[in-house]
């Protein structure tokens, strides 16, 4: 059995084919780019210097060797990791830029940050951006007038933020980002993004040395070269036991799954991979055994979205839907994250940099 990709489908889905398969039942080989599962919800906070990048990346061998799994390193084409670290530092580049320039265009330029996409990413890096500016940065660049200088804009083509989520969430996190002096654009699609600048259909022209794509997440590239079929968006199409085409050899979740629920696809979210990965490892279980199959039953279980220093939004579908903001919603998005995390030591080290960051400032040395 090869099991390719150990994103948050692959990684728990080989967590519980551990416990369920005995010992010689399957040879099993674990295919990934990067010999780390990276936590990607938390992935903005390395790219604006809450987060060290080893506290959100898991050993994938941690999963593996205990239960004899083997683990093969593949150059797929995603550099999730690289990319959190390679906006901190150019984040860093443009403040220490930006404090010696004196053409106040070019300044301006500079201090203009402009991020593609008001979904939960989009929504959480603004958030989190200014963060950083207001409670790390403002102390050490005296010279940058933060309040009238610096120039967040989100852009998105929907007619709210965070639009997969609930209404309320996206009232919640509006109101949030007036506060933070976030210039929210909404029903402005983005026609190009050209060096230093982003133009929307209607022929407005924003320039920015910083330009942040968070448009949405896609299906790998691999699965172009699968010769099975496929929905609109690539993904391969599955049956309620995680089959593709029907085929027990060949099984798909995650965000190279398309399944239906409800007459609509489930979204490439991390919280549907990790409620896919134990069903379909009762279903590998039961193939290797021949035994009957059992249908998948999604059970959503809400949405979290963190809006910087002791903020969130939080909607709980357990509990009826209730939704919370501010302080209480925060308290629950930092519990529920930790948990989540793999791994005592990145657990360790997630509490320790939370902590650290919140009374001591952010990690702004701009190393390599």
């Amino acid at each position: 059995m090869v099991v390719l990709g150990g994103g948050f489908a692959g990684l728990h889905l080989i967590r519980r084919l551990e416990r369920r398969l005995g010992p010689g039942e399957v040879e099993l080989t674990l295919v990934d780019r990067q010999n780390y599962h990276l936590f990607t919800p938390l992935l903005y906070q390395v790219a604006t210097g809450e987060l060290p990048p080893h506290a959100v990346a898991y050993p994938l061998r941690d999963a593996t060797a205990p239960a004899g799994f083997r683990f093969v390193e593949h150059a797929f084409n995603v550099k999730w990791l690289s990319d959190g670290e390679r906006l901190r530092r150019h984040v860093l580049d443009t403040f220490e830029d930006a404090a010696t320039e004196s053409d106040p265009a070019k300044r301006r330029e500079l201090l203009t940050f402009i991020i593609v996409g008001a979904g939960p990413v989009g929504v959480e890096l603004a958030s989190s951006l200014r963060d950083l500016m207001d409670h790390t940065l403002r102390r050490i660049y005296p010279t940058i007038d933060f309040r009238r200088e610096v120039t967040i804009h989100l852009l998105d083509s929907a007619d709210r933020v965070i639009q997969q989520m609930d209404v309320r969430l996206s009232r919640i996190a509006m109101k949030r980002l007036a506060s933070q002096r976030v210039n929210v654009v909404l029903r402005t699609p983005v026609s190009e993004i050209a060096q230093n600048c982003v133009r929307t259909k209607d022929g407005v022209e924003l320039r920015g040395r910083t330009i942040v794509w968070s448009g949405g997440v896609k299906a790998n590239p691999l699965l172009e070269k699968v010769a099975l079929p496929k929905a609109k968006d690539g993904r391969m199409l599955v049956d309620e036991f995680f089959r593709a085409s029907g085929r027990d050899d060949v099984l798909a979740l995650g965000d190279a799954a398309y399944f239906e629920h409800a007459g609509r696809p489930l979204p490439l979210l991390a919280q549907v991979a990790v409620l896919e990965a134990p069903a379909a490892a009762r279903n590998i279980e039961a193939l290797v055994r021949g035994e009957p199959l059992a249908p998948f039953v999604y059970k959503r279980k809400g949405d979290l979205v963190a809006l910087g220093r002791r903020a969130a939004g939080a909607e709980l579908a357990g509990l009826g839907g209730i939704v919370m903001g501010g302080l209480p919603a925060w308290t629950v998005w930092r519990a529920n994250y930790l948990m989540q995390l793999l791994g005592a030591r990145n657990r360790g080290t997630l509490l320790v940099e939370w902590v650290l960051s919140y009374f001591a400032g952010r990690l702004v040395a701009n190393t390599p």
